[in-house]
């Protein structure tokens, strides 16, 4: 490195090494050694501080490159998060009409329109190997911005979990029972299917109206974290 080098030199000459010739004493070269020392502290200092300007922009580099990745990351999952949020506002729409199903109200077309509601399941799967990656490398910090540094944590280690826990949580209960339910009870012509949907038990299986709310009150919520964390890093980006 550049300093040992100025250091090996300088150090030398401070110190009488390079001219045997000299028969003065120390305190005559004082000035000299002085200047010589003071070669080498600058030069250790400049060297020092040149390195730290190249680690904080390769810094800066990385952080960059993180957060636009990131936004990308996102960008994609707001729209899994907006298909699936209308999933379950539709699946509340669903579950209402095969709770008030009646010889009256049992229409093909509307039966076909909701039968996915029995079956069909809707979880997030969000875009998080860019975070855990991150994350795992020990890089977080390189995030300057405090409040998004928070933001993004509160998304990726308390919201999305939880959401993707509920998601998964009402999944299996729909496969556990209206599911389970529909293949023990239910005729393979399909006769007997509006006996089967006015059954209590199946009322009740259906009757999650609050549950379903819960998820899609945090599915908002995910959406509005999300938003507010690309307005965040589109301000720190522009910086």
């Amino acid at each position: 490195m550049i300093e040992i080098d100025l250091i090996t030199k300088h150090g030398k000459k401070a110190l009488g090494m390079e001219d045997a010739k000299h028969p003065a004493g120390w305190r005559h070269r004082l000035p000299e050694i002085l200047l010589e020392i003071g070669i080498i502290v600058f030069a250790i200092t400049l060297s020092i501080q040149l390195h730290s300007w190249h680690e904080h922009s390769v810094e800066r580099a990385e952080e960059r490159k993180f957060l636009t990745g990131l936004r990308a990351d996102l960008t994609s999952d707001l729209v899994e998060l907006r298909g699936d949020s209308l999933a379950y506002a539709q699946l509340v729409q669903g579950y209402r009409y095969f709770r008030g199903l009646s010889p009256k109200t049992l229409n093909a077309d509307t039966v076909r329109k909701y039968q996915w509601t029995l079956y069909n399941s809707t979880n997030l799967l969000p875009n998080s190997s860019r975070f855990e990656g991150f994350k795992s490398a020990g890089k977080l910090s390189l995030i300057e911005d405090d409040e998004l540094l928070n933001d993004i944590l509160d998304n990726y280690q308390e919201l999305i979990p939880a959401l993707v826990r509920m998601t998964t949580d009402f999944t299996q209960y729909k496969a556990n029972n209206i599911q389970h339910h529909l293949d023990e009870h239910l005729q393979r012509s399909g006769d007997n299917f509006l006996a089967v949907m006015q059954s209590d038990q199946m009322y009740n299986y259906l009757n999650k109206g609050l549950a379903i709310q819960f998820i899609t009150d945090r599915y908002h919520q995910v959406l509005r974290q999300n938003r507010k964390i690309i307005r965040e890093i589109d301000a720190h980006l522009a910086k």
